[in-house]
Order: structure tokens, then sequence, then C-alpha cells
């Protein structure tokens, strides 16, 4: 017989929100983490399906809207707070109302149907219902130009603009808002016809407003990484990640094909970095690759409205049911801090030093005394010409290059700092000579090519580019430079790669992360220039790119980075070129993308990041 065990039970893994809400098994790894709630506008129908294309609920379905009730034109649809419900705007129904999954019935709605107006209880075009965590449904009221909060007695108990007021003067008067998304802050971003997009505050306060790159941006998402995710309602569409002060980082844009876009109204990046885009006049959902810019998923037939099954007829809004996914570990995180174990040398984290400003995607170098050089980067979004030098401590400016740019590399060579490639909104060819004495700068040579995005290791006296970004494809070559502008190359990465972490140790360069044509890798590379060979030698606990890869005492360290799901991350991660083991050495203050980094005889400075002026020490 059995003996009762000492040992505690383990809890089992909480369901998913699929398998609470509707009994819904886990999903197969893929694009899709669950199954989709689309707003199939013209055919009058909510849907939700699987990965697979099953339709798995819908409503209404016969008897589902009860006599006097009225349900036409779902615009966008929502879960609301525990999954229980979905939140409506039905915009040419003019009316805003909330629908139980389980119950299949509408149980609460706001607004005349079919009759738009201003005065109390009236909506003219609504968008963007959602529920708040504190009970109240925020709508986005288009015509009246403004955006309600509305309690469950139906009362209006807040707006931010005013009907008859369709000035942009955020948050007093509002042109024509056709989305309205709420922040974990409280706050809510709201997105205006004519260009803008505007982050209020929970206190009613306008945190900025900044520009689109089309004069009809749609329903405007906060980005974990503070960046904004926003649709171009325009023939051919377009999907825009902007900074807060309108910077343009990437762009999903084909002008025709099938991948084009026709007048889409929603964007969003599901937890597994995949950007789902209702593709409306196409008449269809589509899954995004961000890092390939192709479309791995879809709902419905390009171009082709029906109401059979696996056809839609002017989707308009989408949500994301979360599913567990088969194979992976519940509750599992990715890119999570990791503990560095009692048998890993732990590194000490101090900041030394301040910048003059937030800098990212700087080149760096340690000089023999110690001083560092640092030059370009992103200031504020923009590229930057200037050049600082000095301690840790005491960064100050030094000269500037003959033109701003960022993502370069740079070593020291024979005495003086080289810079390679880099640039702004296009790669660049260009040697730029630092003198580190005087600060004086020229450009010394050009490369074979345009090459951006890429690191270098010196072995011996002799450096070498590895990977980057030629302005049309990825750089898959390490380059053996020559001087004056002469390269060869050394040997060849298993696939072309972007912001990868480079370093060598001894004879050896190493390549750990970085962004290939398919995402972030989590491989680690040992290149052998004397004879061409590439070998593997370690994984990363997760993909990571833009990460800084320093040698430093035997041993190659990994700071910052992003993961796939393009989080900043804090970990300094301790890799044995040896062994090939990687552990946790340390934890930086905060999670840090972008960061230049350069190891000096006592310690590793780390240089900015992605929205950081500081200098960190990492010391044993």
């Amino acid at each position: 017989m059995r003996q009762p065990s000492d040992r505690p039970t383990a809890k089992p893994a909480p369901a998913s929100p699929a398998a609470r809400l509707l009994g819904l098994p886990p999903v197969a790894p893929g694009p899709v983490p669950g199954y989709v709630l689309i707003a199939d506008r013209n055919n009058d129908r909510l849907l939700i399906v699987s990965p697979s294309g099953r339709i798995v609920w819908r409503f209404p379905r016969p008897g589902d809207v009860r006599p006097g009730e009225s349900f036409h034109d779902p615009d966008d649809a929502f879960f609301t707070p525990g999954y229980r419900a979905i939140s409506i705007n039905e915009e040419f129904n003019e009316t805003a109302s909330l629908v139980a999954v389980r119950a299949h019935r509408i149980v609460w709605s706001f607004g005349h149907a079919g009759v738009a107006g201003s005065a109390f209880g009236y909506l003219s075009n609504p968008d963007d219902a959602y529920l708040l965590k504190n009970g109240l449904l925020m709508v986005a009221d288009i015509k009246n130009c403004r955006v309600l909060f509305i309690n469950h007695q139906k009362k209006v108990v807040r707006e931010i603009g005013h009907a008859g007021d369709c000035t942009h003067d955020p948050p007093v008067g509002l042109s024509s808002p056709n989305g309205a998304t709420p922040l974990a802050d409280g706050g809510v971003l709201v997105t205006e016809i004519g260009g803008w997009v505007d982050r209020i505050n929970a206190s009613g306060h306008l945190v900025y407003a900044l520009r689109t790159p089309t004069t009809y941006p749609s329903d405007a998402q906060l980005l974990p990484n503070g960046d904004i995710l926003v649709a171009g309602f325009n023939t051919p569409g377009r999907v825009d990640e902007l900074t807060p002060s309108g910077r343009i980082v990437w762009t999903y844009d084909p002008p025709s094909g099938p991948g084009a876009l026709d007048r889409p109204s929603l964007a969003v990046r599901w937890p597994n970095g995949m950007i789902a885009v209702t593709d409306d006049w196409h008449h269809r959902i589509v899954v995004i690759d961000p890092h390939t810019k192709r479309i791995v998923w879809s709902y419905g037939h390009l171009g082709a409205p029906g109401t059979a099954a696996g056809y839609l007829d002017k989707p308009d809004g989408l949500d994301l049911l979360p599913a567990a996914v088969v194979g992976h570990r519940a509750g599992a995180r990715l890119a999570s801090p990791v503990r560095a174990p009692a048998s890993i040398p732990a590194l000490r984290v101090a900041r030394v030093g301040s910048l003059p400003s937030p800098l990212s995607r700087a080149a760096v170098v340690a000089l023999p005394d110690g001083r560092l050089v640092v030059a370009g980067g992103l200031v504020g979004g923009a590229s930057t010409d200037q050049v600082l030098s000095g301690p840790p401590q005491a960064l100050r400016p030094l000269g500037h290059l003959p033109v701003p740019g960022h993502d370069a590399a740079a070593a020291l060579v024979g005495g003086g700092v080289d810079v390679f490639g880099g640039g702004q909104a296009t790669s660049v060819d260009t040697v730029v000579r630092i003198d580190p004495s005087t600060g004086a700068t020229h450009v010394a040579a050009r490369l074979d090519e345009p090459l951006s995005d890429l690191g270098v290791a010196v072995v011996g006296r002799t450096p070498y580019l590895v990977g980057g970004y030629t302005g049309s494809r990825f750089a898959s070559a390490v380059l053996r430079y020559t001087g004056a502008g002469h390269t060869a190359t050394a040997a060849r990465l298993p696939t072309g790669l972007r912001y990868a972490g480079v370093a060598a140790l001894g004879k050896t360069i190493y390549v750990a992360g970085g962004l290939t044509t398919a995402g972030e890798t989590d491989a680690v590379d040992a290149v052998d220039p004397a004879t061409g060979t590439v070998r593997r030698i370690a994984t990363l606990p997760a993909p990571n790119a833009y990460g800084a890869l320093v040698a430093f005492r035997g041993a190659l360290y990994l700071i910052g980075g992003k993961s796939a799901a393009g989080t900043p991350v804090a970990n300094v991660l301790r890799i044995d070129p040896v062994s090939g083991r990687v552990a946790g050495a340390a934890s930086l203050p905060s999670p840090l993308a972008e960061p230049a980094a350069a190891a000096r005889a006592g310690d590793v400075i780390v240089v900015g990041g992605e929205g950081s002026g500081a200098v960190y020490s990492l010391r044993p």
C-alpha cells in the first residue's frame, strides 16, 4: 500500500481565459496564442475563431436578441476585465453595449438605436467601447468630438472634449476621436482623425500629442516599450510604430499584392510579438510577423466578402482570448530576470555617472587609460553627431561627427577610434576617424558597401565587422578590415544578422543573439577568423537582440537587450566560452535595451540605452 507523501502537492496550473470562459482546449504553438474575437461588422455578428479557423462561438444566434433590443454594425469588440463579457460599439447603430458570453445576452446598452445625437443619452458614431476595471464604460463619440465615461446607471460621469468643439486642443477639444484606448496607469490614448494621437493621464492632463504619418490614424495602442502602434485607415493601408516624439521606428505598408492592406482600422501587438490587424476592406483579419513583415495567419478571403464559414464582411474589430499553448510550460515568462547561481561570480552594479541626455544605439570604446569615447547614437529619437569622452563619471562633449548617425560600431585602431558605418534613415559606408586627444574627426575611408546595425571585434590589431544591414538585406559576412576602406570576407554567419552582441576573446569572435529575418535568435556562435569556421557554442535562455556583449576576465557578458516580444530586459548573462554554460551574473536596476558597453581593466561600463542617461559600472 502506498504511504502518504510528506511532500506538498503541486498546485495545478491556472486555467487559461479560453478554458475558463468556454471550456476551449489549448492551441498548438504558432502565430495565434489563443482564440480570436472578431467584430464582423457588415454581417452584424461577433465570432470567436480558433487558430485553425473553426468558429467556436457566435453572437447572435436565433433568439439571442430579444424583442425591444437592437444589434447592428458591431464595429469594435473587446473582452471586459475577467473575460466574462464583450464590450461593443455599434458605430452606425449609435449605441454601445455589453454582451455576456456564456448567456448570449445583451446585458447593458447606452444610446438610442439608429438615432444620432449629442443630448444626454445619445451618441453619434461611437467607437472603441471599453469596460474599465472601475466599472465605467469608456467610448469615443466621434462626431460629438468627445470621449465619454459612463457608469452602470447610464450617467456620464466624465468626458474629454465636448460636443460642438471639434478643434484639436486636447484635453479641452478633440478632432473627431475615432479611438480611445485605456492604459494601465488609468490614462487613455486618444486617436483623432486628422492625424493626432494624444496621451492623457489619469488626472485628465495631456502627457503628449504626436503627429501620425497619415491623416486618418485609427485606434492607437500603447506598447510595453512606450511606443505607439497605430493603423493608417488608407488605401493602401499601413501600420506604424512611433516613438512618443512621433519618430517612425517600424512600418508595414506593402503598396500592392496579397500583403497589402485596405483601410485597416486596428493593429494590436499580441504577447508573442505578432501584430494582428483588421484589414477591413479586404474582408479579413491578418497576423503579421513584425520581423519578416509577412502575413503568417489570416481569416477571411482577400477581397471577397461573404457570410459562409471562413468569410467576413468588413471586419472592424478584434481581440484575443488567450489559451494555453501545447508544449509551453504554464506560467512561463519570456526574458524574466535570471538569478546567478552561487558558483557563478556575480557582478555588482553601481551607477557611476550620467550622460548629458538619454542616449541609445551609440558606439563606445574604452581607451587604455580608462577613459571612454562615445560616438553618435539616438538622442530624443533623433540621430546625434556628438562625440563624448572622459572617465565614466564625467563624460563630456569632445567633438562632432561629420554627420549625425546611430547604429554604428567603433574600435580602437592604431591609437585612434574608427567608427564603422551606421546611418540615419539609410545605412552609410563611411569610416570616421576620431582623434581621442583633440576630438577632431574626418571621413578616413569608405567601405565597399553601406553597413549599419553591425558589431565589431578586434583580433590582434585587426578589426572585424560582423553582420549588420546593407540598406537592402541582412548581412551574414564577417569582414576583415584591411584599412583604407577595404574589406575581405573572413567567415559567414549561418544567417543574416543585425543588432547582435559581438566581442572578441583571444583569437575568437563571439556573436550572441541578434535579429534575423525570422526574428530574434538565442544562438551564441564562435567565429574563427583564421579558418573561417563558425560553430554554435551556447544557447541563451530566451531570444535576445539589441544587447551589448563584452569580454571580461575570460568570460562573455551579454547586457540587457530586447526579448522576442520586443520587451527590454534587465538581465546580465555570463556566457562561459569553454563549457557553453549561460547563467545570470547580475540584474540591472531597470530593463535596458540598446545600451553600449565596453570592458576596462577592472570593470565593465554600460552607457545609456533606450530612454536611459545612466552610466553603470559592473564589477566583481
